[in-house]
């Protein structure tokens, strides 16, 4: 039999218990999104920029889609950015952690059980032959272990269970490749129904929800195969009378994601409505309409993502990027992201053209070579500054240096505790994460949630002790002890953390002098193989784009057509659900993301995270 379970998560005590007073719910909604803000992102984070916040819908029911790299940081950075109640799905095995389930229940989250979350090891081993449907075990008790809707995961690949014949024996889905008494996992089958009707009546009622359609949090440059969640949820939706659902696609580009005060650019992609026809065509045909949608939200979601096929690829296109913005010129948001889908898209139209091939890895040489010397490209860019400019940025970053150094100092010493406390745990669980994960590459993905979350908790434990010391080395009275822990202490950090990092920056400035403009041998040789190297992939960067340029812009011209036809056709559902266009004469069109060859098919997969 399929596991129900209740879309709030399990009932452990009076913690877990949701508010259902609207009031108090939405109060605290907007409670938890302030202290998000002002206490965990402008504290992590040093920078975070928005692009295109106008395109998000200011009423009616909007489901937001983006990729999941950052754990538990991903939905706060939408809570956060999102000017409306925005609802998540968490897995149902989140809610039972002591501070996550908490602040989930305050943001309204619905829980999700993953039938991977209650994966349990199967008894003996299987084997399958490649494209065959018997699978035969050793030493197993299939009959007791195993249920029709099961799945046994050996491995990457997942086998649904059609039927049980015995005890060694069972028919399951085409093996893909050959099994040979491999150890396996069962997934039980898990009935979404109570789920799906939460999040139907949230959407008919008007109300956002939030979902990351990769399944679960990773560390990958791509997006993971998407699961087809989303578009049941839409069409569900719009079958149970939520009226038009529009999916906005959101993309969370991190720049060193687990570093503290590193940055981020969060950008919000057109919203689309979902197509009337493919919500009546989920009456009588859900796969074919779930399929039609998804492939809407995937090129939805391809293109709010820079594209990288790896880690190195994305490292190289971002140097590209680097070497083509001219020196003295300060990038906004809109034009990072811009030139990051430039160099992406030049890699997928013209990834077997030679001149391209050729320069990628030169350009992938030039990124090892930095890595090989502990230097960044900003390092690099430093030192081609004239000698005047790099005198006076030199004398000016010492200066800031010993202005900031009164507060750098103390805030360094006494921070350290916590920072060393932070990054072991954070280690600790980046290691169980990898070892429990089949898709994570480094589980990069769970340091900056796991520091947050001890960070919450060892901070005002830290504090009261520094509370309790001041008083007791000052004989300070009961108020200076609340003053001292309530006001003295966040605003000591707060600047403090502040001056340390634009310390750390005035630091790798004057490194940047040292190294190439020193008196050593290693000044010249760096001058020599940096520089130098680095102004000749600069030209040709720039050499490539200016022939290029024409290739990228018919194709952005094409990306743009697309969406006016697409906006055009939302325009002619809605006069047809007015009644001022027949429905018969919109019959005939049909949008032409859906007409798209792309040769991509919807993943199958597990619903949601």
């Amino acid at each position: 039999a399929a596991l129900s379970v209740s879309p709030s998560g399990p009932r452990l005590g009076w913690r877990r218990k949701v508010d259902s007073h609207p009031v108090r719910a939405m109060s605290a909604y907007w409670f938890l999104r302030a202290f998000l803000e002002n206490c965990v992102i402008k504290v992590f984070f040093r920078r975070v920029d928005v692009v295109g916040l106008f395109r998000i819908p200011d009423s009616g029911p909007v489901i937001f889609m983006a990729n999941h790299n950052n754990q538990f940081v991903d939905p706060m950075m939408l809570i956060v950015n999102i000017n409306r109640v925005v609802r998540f799905l968490i897995a149902t095995k989140s809610l039972g952690r002591p501070m996550i389930g908490t602040f989930a229940r305050m943001a309204q989250a619905i829980g999700v059980n993953r039938p991977q979350d209650l994966a349990k090891k199967g008894k003996g081993t299987v084997s399958c032959d490649e494209g065959s449907t018997a699978a035969v075990g050793e030493g197993t008790e299939f009959t007791k272990e195993l249920h029709v809707g099961a799945k046994i995961k050996v491995g990457d690949t997942e086998l649904g269970v059609k039927s049980i014949e015995s005890d060694t024996q069972c028919t399951v889905e085409k093996c893909p490749m050959a099994i040979c008494s491999a150890l396996y996992k069962v997934l039980p089958r898990v009935d979404q129904a109570l789920m799906y009707l939460t999040v139907h009546t949230a959407l008919k009622a008007g109300d956002c929800i939030g979902i990351f359609p990769e399944g679960g949090s990773h560390d990958r440059a791509t997006l993971l195969d998407l699961k087809p969640g989303v578009a049941i949820m839409a069409l569900g939706a719009m079958q149970a009378g939520a009226g038009s659902v529009k999916i906005v696609p959101c993309g969370l580009n991190y720049f060193d994601p687990y570093r503290f005060r590193s940055r981020v650019i969060v950008e919000f992609g057109d919203p689309f409505e979902v197509p009337t026809a493919l919500a009546e065509q989920y009456t009588t045909d859900k796969r074919g309409a779930v399929a039609g949608l998804m492939k809407l939200v995937d090129d939805a979601m391809k293109g709010v993502m820079p594209g990288a096929q790896d880690y190195e690829e994305q490292q190289a296109l971002l140097t590209m990027r680097a070497l083509y913005k001219p020196r003295n010129k300060r990038l906004s948001p809109e034009e990072t992201l811009k030139l990051n889908k430039m160099f992406a898209m030049a890699r997928i139209h013209m990834g077997k053209d030679v001149r391209f091939e050729s320069l990628m890895t030169e350009v992938i040489e030039y990124v090892e070579l930095l890595r090989s010397a502990s230097l960044r490209d900003r390092d690099v860019r430093m030192g081609l500054a004239r000698d005047k400019s790099m005198a006076w940025r030199t004398v000016s970053a010492l200066l800031q240096l010993l202005l900031l150094l009164p507060l750098t100092v103390p805030t360094g010493v006494l921070g350290l505790p916590v920072a060393a406390v932070t990054a072991a745990l954070a280690k600790r669980e980046k290691k169980q994460a990898l070892a429990g994960s089949s898709v994570k590459v480094k589980a990069l993905d769970v340091v900056a949630s796991y520091k947050i979350i001890v960070g919450l908790v060892v901070l005002p434990l830290y504090a009261l002790l520094l509370a309790a010391v001041a008083t007791g080395w000052f004989h300070l009275s009961t108020l200076g002890f609340f003053l001292t822990l309530f006001i003295f202490i966040p605003v000591f950090f707060g600047n403090g953390i502040r001056a340390c990092d634009h310390s750390v920056r005035c630091l790798l400035r004057c490194r940047a002098t040292m190294l190439f403009w020193g008196c050593s041998s290693t000044a010249g040789l760096l001058q020599k193989l940096l520089i130098d190297r680095r102004e000749k992939l600069q030209e040709k960067v720039q050499r490539f784009v200016e022939d290029a340029k024409l290739l990228i812009t018919e194709e952005a011209l094409k990306a743009e057509s697309d969406l006016q036809a697409k906006e055009i056709s939302g325009k002619i559902d809605l006069l047809q659900r007015e009644g001022v266009v027949p429905a018969a004469a919109g019959s005939s069109l049909s949008s032409p993301l859906l007409d798209k060859s792309s040769g991509q098919e919807p993943s199958s997969g597990c619903v949601i995270a």
